[in-house]
């Protein structure tokens, strides 16, 4: 397992040495133990004990450029000047961003508090109602942030819908391309790109979402937040943390109340509200599309990906 984790940053050397250095570069005390975190595909990420306190230590997979890095820290920088619950990032001598060269390796990390709780997917916890809110409220803030970063392209977002449906499309079964191929016209006759855009999270799901011992929500990973039509955050919102797979009324219920939560903060246009539920239908068709070929093609039969496949297909039959 670790040398799997390894190959995401392209180092095979002993990880416990990099971690002493990082806690000598950022001043963290002394190492006492580490655990890889299993969640996500990409990145590879730490719980970092020391005689000081608990961390989050980010390593960057090696397909990420220093620009993508450096934007990276930059967007939680801004975010957590914008009042978004996030974690408290840690600087060295070279900022928040951290380039260590080890060996034939180069090595670009950064260093969070670690909160003591887990997210929603890994914890299984019901989401309640005030979690929701709470949520949608973050979205809002998020949505608030006045950037324009560098597109990076993420090949889960839904405004990369017809591209992905082209490569993978051909390892849907049928009646999974049964639910998800009509929605190639109706993305068409959206127009993406003429409704309001706006700086977007765009991965606001139970995965990224963390509650601490004292109930305080957590919001985290901003690896592919871009700049984006700005209902994209309130249908990712929709197609996980807001969605009852076996409660069509209860989704329905939890995305009303959301958009007068995030309507307190930002109002939306009439052409907005009428295009979101478009838009949650292909939030669902890109978990399907992308989970089935992480399945089928990559042999990804993790419990996270099993998870997305299955609530894209229920949310598709739910909405239809």
């Amino acid at each position: 397992m670790e040398t799997i984790f390894k190959q995401r940053i392209g180092f095979n050397g002993d990880l416990k040495e990099i971690l002493k250095i990082i806690c000598r570069d950022f001043n963290l005390g002394e190492f006492l133990n580490s655990e890889i975190i299993l969640i996500g595909y990409e990145d590879l990420n730490f719980s970092l004990t020391t005689t000081n306190n608990k961390f989050f230590v980010k390593i960057y997979a090696n397909f990420r450029t220093l620009d993508d890095c450096k934007r990276n820290t930059e967007i939680m920088v801004k975010a957590l000047e914008a009042g978004v619950s996030i974690p408290k990032l840690y600087k060295s001598d070279q900022g928040y961003l951290h380039i260590l060269k080890i060996g034939s390796s180069t090595l670009r990390m950064c260093v969070m508090d670690f909160i003591d709780g887990k997210d929603f997917f890994k914890s299984k916890a019901h989401i309640t109602k005030r979690d929701q809110l709470f949520i949608a409220n973050q979205a809002s803030l998020i949505n608030s942030i006045n950037i324009k970063p560098k597109k990076v392209y993420d090949s889960w977002a839904i405004t990369n819908f017809q591209l992905e449906f082209k490569k993978k499309s051909q390892y849907l079964d049928s009646d999974d391309l049964k639910l998800v191929e009509p929605l190639l016209e109706k993305f068409q006759n959206l127009e993406i790109e003429t409704l309001p855009h706006c700086f977007v999270h765009g991965d606001i799901i139970r995965t990224n979402v963390i509650k601490d011992k004292d109930n305080n929500i957590w919001i985290v990973d901003f690896s592919v937040s871009n700049y984006y039509p700005r209902i994209q955050e309130l249908a990712v919102l929709a197609c996980d943390i807001l969605f009852n797979k076996d409660n069509k009324e209860e989704s329905e219920q939890n995305l009303k109340d959301a958009l007068e939560e995030y309507q307190k903060t930002i109002r939306l246009t009439p052409r907005e509200i009428e295009s979101l539920p478009t838009y949650i239908k292909l939030a669902h068709a890109m978990h399907v599309l992308c989970a089935t070929y992480e399945k089928k093609v990559r042999k990804n039969d993790s419990e996270e990906n099993e998870y997305f496949l299955n609530i894209g297909k229920s949310g598709l039959r739910q909405m239809n």
